[in-house]
């Protein structure tokens, strides 16, 4: 199932930034800088700041500019879900109600993805953010 999550902004590398970035906010009450977060997850400042940029367009992570500020996570970590972020990277990435259905062929394969992506979402569905932190350790 990992090659689901191979390219674009649902890259392994776009997804764990995103999940582990959440949970690292959610360890805290402080601001986080993405100098902060980059050095944690070994990634650059400018990667995090995008991947950042989809959480913050999606209301599960609020930026604060300036010389002291940084992010802070707005979602409830205990409702905010694995599927919830995948959500949000994977947000305008795809066109997702344009399906070129052609004949049979095309017909099953769309059914196929379709419940490919069921599946997806009902495991990404069982776990939260708050269930991510618990593995944290700064």
């Amino acid at each position: 199932m990992q090659e689901v999550a191979r390219y674009g902004d649902i890259g392994p590398t776009w997804f764990n930034t995103a999940i582990k970035s959440l949970a690292i906010l959610a360890s805290t009450d402080e601001l986080v800088s993405s100098n902060q977060l980059a050095d944690e997850l070994g990634v650059e400042s400018s990667f995090i700041r995008k991947v950042l940029a989809k959480l913050i367009a999606e209301n599960l992570v609020e930026g604060i500019g300036g010389r002291y500020g940084g992010y802070k996570i707005i979602a409830d970590p205990t409702k905010t879900t694995i599927f919830n972020v995948y959500l949000a990277l994977v947000k305008d990435s795809y066109i997702k109600e344009q399906r070129l259905i052609i004949n049979k062929t095309d017909q099953l394969i769309a059914e196929i993805i379709t419940e490919a992506e069921q599946q997806f979402s009902t495991v990404l569905n069982r776990y939260t953010i708050a269930d991510i932190k618990k593995t944290i350790t700064r």
